[in-house]
């Protein structure tokens, strides 16, 4: 009787969670509106795997700037962010459910929160800002005109990043199927399966390195290999390379569920419906590095990397990892579903190789395991690395290359292997690289792109860190940015004109300062890095006087500085 009570009691709670779960589902559907009062078309979705990171929201084509953006429901702007990169201008509106929308790369904002904005602007001398507000000052209902789309930040053409959060966590959630719904009626498409040997005793056809195999569809939404697959052995993971795609459109997405099967055992389950800010470099530990620098392509690991904490894993046996004897032979599985709920799956043979093989033996290089710290020290180079900075134990080389100017080039690592964490390069400065102390730097160097590394001087020491390995040294900047006018010049009539725009460049520390004044009064200079250009629109800060003179200054992050004067009419 009592075993009847505990199971009825354990039946009513499951089915407790879930009427909660689905009445809570069922409540945002009728909560928000579509920040848009267009057609919607994605160009973008959630999760979708990108360079270093996983989108944490929708793209909405608007196909041209300054359409309506929308409340989604009743709410308060809680932040407002703007900046030349990331997100643009951007805005955040709290909501009484526990939720946050942000809405970004906008052209600008309605009147009044326009207005704010260049309040702001001004008062702190500074395009980029980012502040908090509070509850009563900018409060909206839901379908109110808050801004405009535009094309602003690190954006590839004018449309709307949208996302739901949850406010207290600031984690974005998925907001497709479970808040809006898109017609879709296309599965997901596979192109080619990656066999990975995991350790020094595994081999896929015989070598112990990983092994691409195209695919092919068989019919609607079921694939197969074009060839018969090599025999393996040894402790196995499974790669995936697969895009989505919704109808009228050839946008390519990602998908909500990967689930990987070894007969009819499940083996490992992600799926993608949350997302933490904190942990999105593990992008490209579930998805391969090298695949996407070599190909453009994303082969996601059906297996997690120990290292690996993504919140996306919901269920795994042994890590996805299988282990496969001589002469053994395994029916796999894999199943792909959007998050429109299409599906397709790939079913493949894999057979236990009965060749003897020799444990492979790493030479070069030193054991960097995840879970551990390095130091590194050649002379008066050093390298360090904190505890869990990789996401799998990995053999680090370092290699010396010919003398520069200024020091020795140290190469570091592969360029394929993703870092958890930032690692420490440090250079010992003598009495010689002291004197040029102010304008020194770690610069990295990688397939002939130069990127500086902001660096800091402690003692005789010269620090950076850096997200990536690749070629390190030391270099120096003396060159102060450059200004090119675009459309002022010495004594130029501007009475008709809109904007001052001036054209601002540096080819080694980077740009860090910007600013533009009239009569040596500072004006609000608009920077796109894109286009290398900054402008100022003239607004009611404009002062009118007898005669006009434009200064525009612009500083490295070695503090190297330039300025254009010109005297003009208006």
């Amino acid at each position: 009787m009592m075993m009847r009570i505990k199971i009825f009691q354990a039946l009513f709670i499951v089915l407790l969670l879930v009427s909660r779960v689905s009445g809570q589902e069922t409540g945002l559907k009728n909560y928000f509106i579509l920040p848009l009062n267009i057609s919607p078309v994605l160009s973008g979705n959630f999760g979708e795997p990108r360079n270093r990171h996983f989108h944490t929201g929708v793209d909405f084509s608007t196909y041209s700037e300054g359409r309506d953006v929308l409340a989604i429901a009743d709410g308060y702007v809680s932040r407002i962010n703007i900046s030349p990169w990331g997100y643009g201008n951007a805005i955040y509106i709290n909501h009484p459910n526990g939720y946050t929308s942000v809405y970004a790369h906008l052209s600008k904002y309605n009147p009044e929160i326009q207005k704010f904005v260049r309040k702001i602007q001004y008062e702190r001398s500074s395009f980029s800002i980012d502040t908090t507000l509070p509850p009563d000052m900018f409060k909206y209902k839901k379908g109110d005109i808050i801004a405009y789309t535009g094309n602003t930040g690190q954006s590839e053409g004018p449309h709307l990043h949208f996302e739901i959060r949850e406010t207290l966590s600031e984690m974005p959630i998925n907001p497709i199927t479970t808040i809006y719904s898109f017609y879709d009626s296309r599965p997901p498409e596979f192109t080619f399966l990656v066999l990975y040997p995991l350790n020094n005793n595994s081999f896929v056809g015989g070598k112990n390195e990983k092994q691409i195999f195209k695919l092919k569809k068989d019919k609607d939404g079921i694939y197969i290999c074009e060839k018969e697959l090599p025999q393996v052995v040894g402790m196995i993971g499974v790669g995936l390379a697969y895009v989505d795609r919704m109808d009228g459109t050839s946008n390519r997405y990602g998908a909500e569920s990967v689930k990987l099967f070894d007969g009819d055992q499940l083996i490992f389950h992600s799926i993608i419906q949350k997302l933490d800010f904190s942990k999105q470099r593990a992008k490209n530990s579930m998805f391969d590095y090298q695949y996407y620098l070599d190909e453009s392509m994303h082969v996601q690991k059906l297996f997690i990397e120990k290292g690996n904490d993504l919140p996306v894993y919901e269920y795994s046996v042994n890590d996805g990892i299988f282990y496969i004897s001589k002469g053994v032979n395994k029916k796999m599985k894999i199943i792909v579903k959007d998050y429109n709920s299409n599906t397709s799956q790939l079913v493949f043979n894999l057979t236990g190789d009965s060749n003897e093989y020799q444990e492979v033996v790493n030479t070069g290089g030193r054991l960097l395991k995840t879970e551990e710290s390095l130091v590194w020290i050649d002379g008066g180079f050093r390298i360090e690395f904190d505890s869990a900075s990789l996401f799998s134990d990995y053999y680090l080389k370092v290699g010396k290359k010919s003398k520069s100017k200024y020091s020795d080039k140290f190469i570091i690592g592969e360029d394929f292997i993703m870092l958890k964490k930032d690692f420490r390069i440090m250079f010992f400065l003598d009495e010689e690289l002291m004197r040029f102390r102010d304008k020194l730097f770690i610069c990295r160097v990688h397939n002939g792109n130069f990127r500086y590394l902001n660096s800091v001087i402690e003692q005789n020491f010269i620090k950076a860190e850096s997200s990536y390995f690749g070629e390190f040294y030391l270099w120096i900047d003396t060159t102060a940015p450059k200004i090119t006018p675009v459309n002022i010049s010495e004594g130029k009539d501007l009475s008709k004109a809109s904007q001052i725009s001036v054209k601002i460049e540096d080819d080694l520390s980077g740009i860090k300062n910007y600013d533009m004044y009239i009569n040596d009064k500072w004006v609000l200079g608009q920077y796109d890095p894109r286009k290398k250009t900054l402008t100022y629109y003239f607004d009611d800060h404009f002062t009118f006087a007898d005669d006009y003179i434009f200064k525009g200054v612009v500083e490295d992050n070695l503090n190297n500085k330039s300025e254009y004067r010109a005297e003009f009419r208006h």
